[in-house]
């Protein structure tokens, strides 16, 4: 009983470690206090996702037709994030050298910043797919679905972790070390409007889907 309980623990330590591990090196281009608020935001993003989503994954099993128990819907999807969280945890040692080895922004430029936000972009877009694989193989050989069950499962499971955690990182943000702002901004910003008036997350895609120039919105104001 022991060694399942502590098996437990490790089971959900590990992940988190990993997440905190990754939301310091991307916070540490800014400074210390980046780095340790985004070693605590990173974490309640991936629990946080986990939990909204939890009743909405069963209907979505339901809805493709797998014969998956709440419970083992639950251990399934939920190990979508904890391999993502391990994943990128695996590269907050390069992440944490190029952040700290970046050009700083300057008073015409930004520097560094832009290409660091961007191939963290690139990592968790990388990190994201890898796990998809992974939950995708692992819903055919231990729930016996077929492998189109399966592909259209774990697509509508990140789906959801997408609308949903991509609101949630928008409420909790600051991650990366802004370098339009000075100071330390509050622990999150939520609803507070970015610099092209958005408010939430789905603001923030429509905005780029459409191109919007965040000069634009400045000129109005």
């Amino acid at each position: 009983m022991r060694t399942a309980w502590v098996g437990r623990v490790s089971h959900l330590a590990l992940p988190l470690l990993a997440a905190a591990a990754y939301g310091f090196a991307i916070g540490a281009g800014k400074n210390l206090t980046y780095a340790w608020r985004s070693a605590v935001k990173f974490p309640l993003l991936l629990l946080g996702t986990a939990l909204l989503c939890g009743l909405s994954t069963t209907v979505a099993a339901r809805f493709v037709g797998a014969p998956l128990p709440f419970a083992a819907v639950q251990r399934t999807s939920s190990a979508l994030l904890r391999s993502l969280a391990v994943l990128l945890g695996s590269t907050s040692p390069p992440v944490l050298l190029l952040a700290r080895t970046s050009p700083l922004p300057g008073p015409r430029d930004l520097g560094g910043y832009p290409l660091f936000v961007g191939l963290n972009m690139v990592l968790v877009a990388i990190a994201g797919l890898l796990a998809v694989q992974r939950q995708h193989q692992l819903l055919v050989r231990d729930h016996a679905l077929s492998r189109q069950q399966a592909l259209v499962l774990v697509g509508l499971w990140l789906l959801l972790y997408l609308l949903v955690g991509g609101q949630l990182a928008f409420w909790l943000r600051p991650f990366f070390g802004i370098a339009s702002l000075t100071g330390a901004p509050p622990f999150a910003l939520g609803s507070e409007p970015t610099v092209t008036g958005a408010t939430n997350f789905y603001e923030v895609v429509w905005q780029f889907v459409i191109g919007q120039d965040p000069g634009d919105y400045m000129r109005a104001r």
